[in-house]
C-alpha cells in the first residue's frame, strides 16, 4: 500500500481517531446512566449520536483508503458511498440535536444544581448497633434526606428487611452480579460514595452495617483509612455516615478505633430519640 495524498491521508486519521473516541464516550455514558437513558428523548439523542459517530467513523476509514493506492483507482465510486455516509450521519447529529431541544428548548424542564439550608447541622461519622443504625437510616430517610446503603444483603432483600422501596443499596459480595461489588474494591466503594455526597447540596445519610466483613476482606489498617475518609467527606459535604459496630464481631482495637474515631449515635441530633422516650413512657 502505498500513500498516494499524505495531508488527506493524516487528516482523515486524525477525523477517525477523533470520531471513534466519540463513539467510545457515548457507549459508557449509556451503560454508566441507565436509567437516564430510560428517558426516551435522552436515550433516542445518544442512540443517535452514537450511530452518527459510528458512520463518520467509516466515512474517514474510506477516506483515508482513498489516499491511497487500496482505493484510489475507485476513487469516485467510494467518495459517493463517503458522501451518502455522511449526510446520514448530519441528520442523525440533527435528531441528536433536537431530542435534546425537546425536554430543554421548550422549558418543560431544566438543570439545577440542588441544594437546601441544613435541616440538621450534625455532619460526620456515628457508630451505633446493628438494629440502632437501621432505625436511625429509616428516620433520616423520612426526613427526606437522601440515602444509600452498604450492606451485605441483596439490595431487593435489604430494602425488604428495612420496608424501604427506593433507597439505593450497595451489595458487597464476591458473587459475580451486576448488582454486587468485590468487598475488596474500597477505592472504588470512596468514589462511588464521595459521587454521591458531591451530587447535591444537601443533607444526606449512608449506612455501613458490614464493616467487620470489610475487614475480614481488607484488614484493619485499609478499612480504618476507608472510614476516616468517608467521615471526612461526609463533614465536608453534609453527610451523615452511620456504622453499625457490633463489638463481638470486632477485634479490640478495630472496635476501640470505630468508637473513638466516630461519634456515639446519641449525638446525633434527630427527634427519634425523643419519639422513643415518649413511646416508652
Amino acid at each position: 500500500m502505498e500513500i498516494v495524498h499524505l495531508g488527506y491521508f493524516i487528516r482523515d486519521l486524525i477525523v477517525l481517531a477523533t470520531t471513534t473516541t466519540a463513539a467510545l464516550i457515548i457507549v459508557l455514558l449509556r451503560r454508566k446512566a441507565k436509567a437516564t437513558m430510560k428517558y426516551r428523548p435522552f436515550g433516542i439523542a445518544a442512540f443517535s449520536a452514537l450511530l452518527s459517530f459510528v458512520l463518520i467513523s467509516i466515512a474517514q476509514v474510506i477516506g483515508a483508503l482513498i489516499n491511497t493506492t487500496i482505493l484510489f483507482p475507485k476513487m469516485d465510486f467510494w467518495q459517493a458511498i463517503r458522501s451518502v455516509m455522511l449526510t446520514l450521519a448530519s441528520f442523525l447529529l440533527l435528531l441528536s440535536v433536537m431530542m435534546f431541544y425537546i425536554p430543554f428548548g421548550r422549558g418543560r424542564y431544566m438543570v439545577l444544581k440542588v441544594a437546601t439550608e441544613p435541616t440538621l447541622e450534625s455532619w460526620g461519622g456515628y457508630y451505633c448497633e446493628r438494629e440502632e443504625c437501621y432505625a436511625a437510616f429509616k428516620e433520616l430517610l423520612n426526613l427526606r434526606l437522601p440515602g444509600i446503603a452498604i450492606s451485605r444483603d441483596p439490595p431487593e432483600i435489604f430494602r425488604e428487611k428495612l420496608n424501604l422501596k427506593l433507597t439505593p443499596v450497595i451489595w458487597i459480595s464476591k458473587v459475580k452480579h451486576e448488582e454486587a461489588v468485590s468487598p475488596t474494591k474500597l477505592e472504588y466503594l470512596t468514589q462511588r460514595l464521595a459521587d454521591f455526597m458531591r451530587g447535591v447540596e444537601i443533607d444526606k445519610v449512608i449506612l455501613i452495617d458490614c464493616i467487620d466483613y470489610l475487614i475480614l476482606e481488607n484488614g484493619e489498617r485499609a478499612v480504618f483509612k476507608f472510614i476516616t475518609t468517608l467521615k471526612d467527606m461526609a463533614t465536608l459535604y453534609r453527610g451523615i455516615l452511620i456504622v453499625a459496630v457490633e463489638k463481638e464481631t470486632l477485634s479490640e482495637k478495630a472496635y476501640n478505633f470505630l468508637t473513638s474515631e466516630l461519634d456515639s449515635l446519641e449525638k446525633l441530633k434527630i427527634d427519634f430519640y425523643g419519639r422513643k422516650e415518649k413511646e416508652s413512657a
